[in-house]
């Protein structure tokens, strides 16, 4: 009988367990839910939001810290038609089709004609693997025009 108790006890608290950890779930996910109801419904700037990103990927240029890919893919995105940042990719790693890793030496972002900053645009994304590791650095030459030199490299 003992053991019968026991085993009862045990299920009753696994039991009650899972539940609050069901409905601390549901709880979580409204609240976020919430919280993109107000930022969509406040009307805030998208464009500020996604600035802010790129700023603090680029405030970690000369400190050591490595950014992967998709970093550098939003980069790349953001920057593609702004004619006054130059960006340089270097040693990107991508494989092959033989299944071998490969080394692409420079890709540049420096042109300013849109369909040459283009076709260096679409060349990268065809090699950038995401997981891969790079270091990145910025030189700004003019804050009020917004012009930078942007050097990212493959580690």
């Amino acid at each position: 009988m003992d053991e019968e108790n026991l085993s009862r006890a045990i299920m009753i608290g696994v039991t009650t367990l899972v539940g609050i950890m069901t409905i601390s779930a549901l709880i979580l996910f409204f609240n976020s839910s919430l919280d993109v109801v107000r930022n969509v419904g406040s009307g805030n700037n998208f464009e500020t939001v996604n600035r802010s990103d790129i700023d603090s990927t680029l405030l970690m240029s000369n400190t050591g810290n490595y950014i992967k890919g998709t970093s550098v893919i939003n980069l790349l995105s953001y920057y593609e038609q702004d004619v006054n940042v130059t960006i340089t990719v270097q040693n990107i790693k991508y494989i092959d089709n033989q299944g071998d890793i490969q080394y692409l030496d420079t890709v540049a972002l420096d042109s300013e004609d849109i369909n040459v900053r283009k076709y260096a645009y679409n060349r990268a994304l065809r090699y950038i693997m995401d997981n891969q590791d790079f270091t990145i650095s910025v030189q700004e030459l003019d804050q009020d025009l917004g012009s930078m030199i942007i050097t990212i490299r493959g580690v």
